[in-house]
């Protein structure tokens, strides 16, 4: 329990402005959208005028699904997928490196836990400050989304968020590895939001979005849930990553001389 407490405060403001931030995003979604839905039209001729694909195709999509569609586009893919991927990326590079960069290791490792004890707390206590305000604000999205006459299923709901919740689990729990074998802080964080920066990137560009990490989470892998299709090849992938990186985290931690 003080692992937990001292593990919050170091990262209170962080995780306090990233729930903040889907709060918002999620209330400001819910506003635009009988806007949105109301002259939709008009906004798919804007979308055909503009260069990127990935772009046109959301739009047709919400077109054809509606709240479902934006849904997933707001909630899901721009909550989960972008915003928590990179606080994924900064909590998950705090995890330990963070105590090596400030000559503080020893000092961590002096308490009466082992290794794995200690690592486990804090990657346990990392994923439930992020994981916790992203299924609380996808409930919010729902049900706002019934109070504005726009009807999903609970279970597609809980099933479309299990999906990419593991997304940012695994790319979070690479980023904790990767904390365990670093010894600066940011370092992590570069490489793998750096790197997820780069696969945001190639995603927009039509060539090249079909090899981005993303279209995992994309509408493509989302809308089909509705009709009892899931995505069972990419969660597979995401669970593999996470166990993987788990596993390599706990040895590394106990084979490092800090």
């Amino acid at each position: 329990m003080i692992l937990l407490r001292q593990f919050f405060c170091e990262h209170r403001l962080l995780v306090g402005g990233y729930s903040v931030f889907l709060l918002f995003n999620t209330l400001l979604s819910a506003f635009l959208w009988p806007d949105l839905k109301e002259n939709l039209e008009a906004w798919s001729g804007i979308a055909k005028l503009l260069p990127l694909k990935a772009v046109q195709d959301v739009v047709w999509m919400i077109e054809k699904e509606g709240w479902w569609a934006y849904f997933g586009v707001q909630q899901l893919f721009k909550s989960g997928g972008v915003v928590a991927m990179t606080v994924a990326g900064l909590l998950g590079s705090m995890l330990v490196a963070r105590d090596v960069d400030q000559r503080t290791a020893e000092f961590l490792f002096s308490r009466p836990v082992s290794r794995t004890q200690l690592f486990l707390t804090r990657w346990g206590a990392g994923l439930l400050f992020l994981q916790i305000p992203f299924f609380l604000t996808t409930l919010l999205f729902w049900g706002i989304g019934q109070s504005l006459g726009e009807s999903l299923a609970f279970s597609h709901v809980l099933l479309a968020h299990l999906h990419v919740s593991l997304f940012v689990t695994a790319l979070f729990t690479v980023t904790a590895w990767l904390s365990v074998i670093s010894s600066h802080q940011l370092k992590p964080a570069m490489l793998v939001v750096g790197f997820m920066l780069f696969q945001l990137a190639i995603y927009m560009v039509q060539d090249l979005w079909s090899i981005s990490i993303f279209k995992m989470i994309d509408l493509d892998h989302i809308l089909p849930i509705r009709y009892g299709d899931f995505p069972w090849w990419q969660f597979l992938c995401f669970l593999g990553a996470t166990l993987a990186s788990l596993f390599a985290g706990i040895f590394c931690i106990n084979r490092r001389d800090f």
